[in-house]
């Protein structure tokens, strides 16, 4: 495991998110199907769910998403680092003429 686990468990259910998400915008898209629930305040009649796909899907595959932020920050800020290591001018060593 690397040291963006929350990353690393994405990467393993990619293909099967990736195929549950199309389903839900082809439902949606091109059957005019949504999501709808019963309220508790109202048992008697659907409403539809107004949730992001992302955020249904990352529920439903344990994902945290504000963790999936944190490791994309952490990421940034390494290659930042690497970045500005690798930009620094290389000092020149000067040679005696004899």
């Amino acid at each position: 495991m690397s040291q963006y686990p929350e990353h690393d468990k994405m990467h393993l259910i990619k293909d099967k998110s990736q195929a549950i998400g199309e389903f839900l915008e082809w439902l949606e898209g091109s059957k005019g199907i949504v999501l709808a629930e019963y309220p508790e305040k109202n048992p008697d009649n659907l409403f539809p769910v107004y949730a992001p796909s992302e955020k249904l899907l990352a529920e439903f595959f344990d994902i945290d998403l504000q963790k999936i932020g944190e490791e994309k920050d952490a990421m940034l800020e390494e290659m930042r680092a690497m970045n500005s290591v690798s930009a620094r001018p290389k000092k020149r060593r000067n040679k005696k003429m004899k």
